[in-house]
């Protein structure tokens, strides 16, 4: 009854168009409330509990870095970069879409993000070069998933709240691998998609100093990244810490070093991020309220139960587990599909003897695909507003591309070391 009441109460909170996190909030809230007659206190105790934590800041300055970094015209100084490097192989705009995402990847921790600073300049940037817009709108949205994936990551920040008990600098150690792979990935299917298309330009060599000018403007957006990603995998800072260096960090740039920042970018990143981490700290704590019902009401270990009845295989359980993600990433956003099932799925995980870590990472990489995914895919819609291609094409041109996300997603499951071999390296 308990699972009706609170399904019926979401999904009809959704159907007439009640945010996520207020029709989480009003689910739970109705069943202790009205069902279980426990104090309302507990509402606002739950809720509390899990926003009262450091690691959670990490979230707004991750998201507020990225628009600082947009804002002080440091992204296309690294296109232009890359493309005096690359530009002299066929294929090279293609691969540039690929790197680009990756180095952007070490700096804003979104997909969002990297869409809205990259996605405009490297699709022009492709269709100059005679690939088919279709295609290489599809190719911008498939790149800007290795945002979240190679670290940091917003969305493993996320999880690790959710969950909490497993390590965010670990989750950002074992998303580099799974990160490197998808780029792998992309770079063959861009180097086919070229060789079988006969696409691309071959521009002329710059000369030795004209590279080594442009190095130099780009050594600024180069360091970001190894500060960030440096400082969390030695020890030196701790997640929050590394988004608030990197932060300052990117506003002395701005203002001293290249002078382009102005005031108003400091209010309208702070803006910015505080809006898109209210909403991420509502769902946050709507979940919780969720988690703790379904805890109280022993339901985790009902569903462990029922799944061990089906199978006591873990690679099986994950495979099931991926599937259900893949379905649900279709018609959700990844973040309330985390806040919601990640509590729930992790206890049973460690039931099957399956590594935290590793569930962890299979679990957000698999949410994060749903981004790409129709017909709810937001970087989808993104690509198609600014890329001017309907949605249909779109979802049709990156299917290649969500394939190997997947194929990727099974060997994290198989292959165990692809996620745990860094972390382990590190001392995680």
């Amino acid at each position: 009854m308990m699972l009706t009441v609170i399904s019926v109460i979401f999904f009809g909170t959704i159907f007439i168009g009640v945010p996520v996190a207020f029709g989480m909030g009003l689910a739970g809230a109705s069943w202790i409330l009205f069902f279980e007659g426990i104090e309302p206190a507990i509402l606002a105790r739950r809720f509390y509990h899990a926003l009262g934590s450091f690691p959670l800041l990490a979230i707004p300055l991750f998201i507020m870095l990225g628009v600082l970094a947009d804002r002080t015209q440091m992204l296309p100084q690294m296109v232009v970069w890359l493309r005096m490097l690359l530009g002299r192989t066929r294929g090279g705009m293609a691969y540039i879409n690929v790197v680009a995402a990756m180095l952007f990847a070490g700096i804003s921790g979104t997909a969002v993000s990297d869409i809205a600073s990259l996605g405009r300049l490297l699709i022009q940037l492709m269709t100059r070069a005679g690939y088919p817009l279709a295609y290489s709108a599809a190719l911008t949205a498939a790149t800007s998933i290795i945002g979240p994936i190679i670290p940091p990551s917003v969305a493993m920040i996320i999880y690790a709240l959710a969950v909490g008990n497993v390590s965010i600098g670990a989750m950002f150690a074992g998303g580099a691998v799974p990160g490197l792979l998808f780029g792998a990935g992309f770079l063959a299917m861009a180097w086919y998609a070229t060789w079988r298309g006969k696409y691309g330009l071959l521009l002329e060599w710059p000369p030795l100093r004209e590279i080594a000018r442009q190095t130099v403007r780009v050594i600024p957006i180069l360091v970001l990244p190894v500060i960030i990603i440096g400082g969390i995998l030695s020890g030196v800072f701790t997640v929050t810490e590394s988004a608030a260096v990197g932060v300052a960090y990117t506003v002395l740039v701005g203002f001293l070093v290249k002078p382009r920042l102005k005031v108003k970018d400091m209010y309208d990143a702070t803006l910015y991020s505080a809006v898109i981490s209210s909403v991420a700290g509502m769902l946050l704590g709507a979940g919780a309220i969720l988690s703790w019902i379904l805890t109280f009401n022993r339901v985790t270990q009902n569903l462990a139960d029922f799944l061990v009845s089906l199978t006591s295989n873990p690679d099986v359980f994950m495979l099931l587990i991926v599937l259900a993600l893949l379905v649900l990433g279709m018609l959700m956003d990844p973040v309330p599909i985390m806040i919601a099932l990640a509590p729930l799925l992790a206890p049973i995980a460690r039931q099957y003897g399956i590594n935290e870590l590793q569930f962890g990472l299979v679990f957000v990489v698999t949410c994060l695909i749903g981004l790409v995914t129709p017909p709810v895919g937001v970087i989808l819609f993104m690509t198609s507003g600014i890329s001017g291609v309907k949605l249909e094409a779109i979802s049709l041109a990156v299917f290649p591309f969500v394939v190997w996300m997947i194929v990727v997603v099974g060997l994290m499951i198989l292959f165990p070391q692809i996620t745990l071999w860094l972390p382990k390296l590190l001392g995680f």
